[in-house]
């Protein structure tokens, strides 16, 4: 046993996934890791990687799901990883099956909305903030220098805030792609100045991290994923091992 677990140690500290939220399939075969950074996404099929990465995240950022979801985000992550690293600013990921969950918008009107309508009925009214700052302009002395628009904090708050009630596996996919991968910073009011000062209205600062609300069935289903991951792990190093020792025999 104390051979089985020094074998699992280089496992057990996996690949660095802090910048990224793994999606895996119910029986761990197809996993899609998506990031902040173009291509934006990257897929795996090998089962020893993908016990690796799983086993060195973050539970919190390790999702499962169905496997046609998977597949519609296999196909969307196909699509970006085409046209390659050299995509233009402000560029990335529409969620598949929604139409206002990435940057711009496949709606062809307001009332437009995709497969999965509680989480785009979030992002679009996330898109309609009443209060933002474009890409590459100034507002009350601050300044966007970022390809993409930044909105003010009380949108964002209630951009997670309606994930959260969803909470659905795609909206919580969602929440920690914006929140924690991406890491998007908005804006707020400043206090008001004395007379004898010189401020702007408004001033930057790091929108609070996604939290995902989850029963205490999603805890045990995420104890069970990862004792599962583990003990398939162990069963194919002694495989290897076996198979190993019988071309000694």
């Amino acid at each position: 046993m104390l051979a089985i677990l020094l074998l699992l140690i280089p496992i057990l500290s996996g690949d660095n996934t802090e910048a990224s939220v793994l999606v895996a399939d119910n029986t761990m075969s197809r996993m899609v890791e998506l990031n902040a950074d173009a291509p934006f996404c990257a897929l795996y099929t090998d089962r020893g990687v993908i016990q690796k990465m799983v086993l060195g995240a973050d539970p919190k950022k390790v999702r499962q799901m169905s496997s046609n979801l998977v597949a519609d985000l296999e196909e969307t992550c196909k699509a970006s990883r085409e046209k390659g690293k050299n995509q233009p600013p402000g560029a990335g990921l529409i969620y598949p099956g929604t139409k206002w969950c990435g940057p711009g918008t496949l709606a062809t009107s307001y009332d437009d909305l995709g497969q999965h309508r509680g989480e785009d009925i979030c992002c679009r009214e996330h898109d309609h903030c009443p209060i933002t700052i474009p890409p590459n302009t100034c507002m009350n002395g601050i300044c966007n220098n970022a390809p993409f628009t930044r909105s003010h904090c009380d949108c964002d708050a209630k951009f997670r805030r309606c994930l959260q009630n969803l909470n659905s596996e795609v909206a919580n996919t969602l929440g920690a792609l914006f929140f924690n991968v991406v890491q998007v910073t908005c804006f707020k009011e400043r206090r008001p100045c004395s007379q004898w000062q010189s401020c702007p209205v408004y001033f930057w600062m790091n929108s609070t991290r996604y939290e995902f609300t989850e029963s205490p069935r999603d805890f045990y289903a995420h104890k069970v994923l990862f004792f599962k991951t583990l003990l398939q792990a162990m069963h194919d190093i002694l495989k290897k091992k076996h198979n190993f020792l019988r071309g000694y025999a």
